[in-house]
């Protein structure tokens, strides 16, 4: 689990970065390669304190969290799912992590990620036996969280003039759908919206920040709750 939280972000900050994905692992401020012996999830960075071992400069904390946090995800998943469940999630998951950082860093959701959950997806619903119910149920579920954000985002634009959401929100929201139940949709979407709420009324206490002036990563908050979900 903790493996697939380093790959996770690692992915990530090459999308963000437009670095190579297969890559040697290199500090992103010296650019020096990394030894495998730095890689080591969460053990690495506290045996490193958090530094670079060339340059000594700090590692950014959040691979030390996606590592801890998919660690303890793996772990849930581990007890309470059987191997082929555990195995669909577990790739679910990464590819959801990656979602969340280049949408939380740059805002933007990665088009990459969203076709390969949608193929995690169909596997899921194919294997062992194939069923056309099932997969037309699956097309309905996608319409049915696509649907969702447009249409509020679309009600916003006519009152207000701007949209309420990101252009890759609903196109996410539409894809992780497949892998839920109408019911889990709704509370998805309405978690997120709970969540990024109390995360910018924070925001706007904090810094004073104005409220037409601040864009929050709606997109990463679907991808946490549905990781938990």
């Amino acid at each position: 689990g903790t493996i697939a939280g380093s790959f996770s972000h690692a992915f990530a900050d090459g999308c963000i970065n437009n670095k190579k994905i297969f890559r040697r692992s290199t500090c992103n401020h010296c650019n020096k390669s990394v030894n495998w012996l730095h890689l080591i999830p969460i053990f690495s960075f506290f045996f490193l304190k958090g530094k670079c071992i060339y340059c000594k400069k700090e590692i950014d904390i959040d691979t030390l969290l996606f590592e801890l946090f998919f660690g303890s995800l793996f772990i849930f998943y581990f007890i309470y799912l059987d191997v082929w469940e555990f195995f669909i999630f577990g790739l679910l998951s990464i590819f959801l992590g990656i979602i969340f950082e280049t949408d939380r860093k740059k805002m933007f959701i990665n088009v990459f990620s969203l076709s390969v959950i949608i193929i995690i997806s169909l596997v899921h619903t194919i294997w062992p036996l194939f069923d056309y119910k099932i997969i037309i149920e699956k097309i309905l579920l996608f319409s049915f969280g696509w649907l969702m954000i447009f249409l509020i985002s679309y009600c916003y634009f006519i009152i207000k003039g701007i949209h309420g959401f990101g252009s890759g929100d609903k196109w996410l929201l539409g894809t992780i759908s497949t892998m839920f139940s109408y019911q889990e949709v709704i509370f998805i979407f309405l978690s997120s919206c709970i969540l990024g709420s109390i995360i910018g009324i924070s925001i706007i206490i904090i810094s004073k920040k104005s409220l037409t002036k601040m864009k929050l990563p709606f997109g990463s908050f679907i991808c946490f709750v549905s990781a938990i979900c």
